[in-house]
């Protein structure tokens, strides 16, 4: 099964995202400059055993019965809203049933996503099947996260002020990229509300009348297959569409460069309050690991 994506009402960008086949790091600096610029690296992710073995079969032996939390969304988009309080719905499940749902169960009115499950706390006997990337800088904290779900699961348009390397397992991932120079555009919530890294903007179907910047956007797209890794700068908007039946991916977390802190992003957080990109910083890590 297949779940095809309506691209935005803007336009896109004209600019693709470069595909480089096993980088050294230093291949991989230039071709990021110096991680400021998003490429996709292709060969890596074929080097670890979860390539080879994470059927679902293998996922259910290795996991059992284990109870996991499991995000909730009736449209398929999995966001922040004040109607539950900035905290995503969610439900204990056992692995098996959860699965189960992704190979058989009716997706006519409920979704599910294993969103954002750190690996180490909540996954360790997947830890031997992958690998940290070299392109991650050695002894800085780094966080890794699981997602598994079905086609049609969306992330909507939001940024992250970490560096962000995501690794496709299974399925694809359709992913829509914004510049932050191009953060005007976008609308972002408030520096002082919960969610400041998301967009207002509901981007396959915005409000011109209230959003009317937006009509300058432009995306950038890509489509990330099984076996690549996609990285993605800090403070890049990105708006993310899973695609098949079964889709697994995970990303790699780890702290920014010095130059980040004068992205468009942190200088309005920093305008505000200086100590704000700190604490978001330690609000992302320290949210994530607590996941069960």
């Amino acid at each position: 099964m297949t779940t095809s994506v309506e691209n935005p009402v803007v336009q896109s960008s004209g600019n693709t995202i470069a595909r480089i086949h096993k980088p050294t790091l230093s291949e991989f600096k230039q071709a990021t400059q110096s991680y400021s610029k998003p490429v996709i690296i292709t060969g890596k992710i074929e080097e670890w055993k979860a390539f080879d073995s994470w059927s679902i079969d293998y996922l259910n032996q290795a996991l059992e019965n284990k109870e996991v939390k499991i995000s909730v969304s009736k449209n398929k988009t999995f966001t922040f809203t004040e109607e539950n309080d900035y905290i995503l719905p969610s439900i204990q499940m056992k692995f098996n049933d959860f699965t189960d749902w992704i190979l058989n169960g009716d997706r006519t009115e409920t979704f599910y996503y294993l969103y954002q499950t750190p690996i180490e706390t909540s996954f360790p006997e997947l830890l031997p099947d992958i690998a940290t990337p070299e392109y991650i800088k050695k002894n800085v904290f780094v966080l890794a996260n699981l997602w598994m779900g079905t086609g049609g699961n969306t992330s909507p348009l939001h940024w992250d002020s970490v560096q962000n390397l995501l690794c496709q397992v299974r399925g694809r991932k359709k992913l829509l990229l914004f510049e932050p120079k191009q953060t005007s555009c976008l609308y972002s919530f408030p520096v002082n509300s919960k969610i400041p890294h998301m967009s207002q903007v509901k981007i396959n179907n915005p409000d011109f009348n209230k959003f009317p910047k937006f009509k300058n956007a432009r995306y950038t797209e890509c489509t990330l297959e099984p076996g690549e890794m996609l990285f993605i700068p800090p403070f890049w908007w990105h708006q993310v569409h899973s695609l098949d039946q079964l889709n697994i991916a995970i990303n790699f977390w780890w702290g920014m460069n010095f130059k980040d802190y004068f992205a468009p992003q942190a200088r309005r957080i920093f305008a505000s309050s200086p100590q704000q990109i700190g604490l978001l910083i330690k609000s992302l890590f320290s949210k994530a690991s607590k996941k069960n």
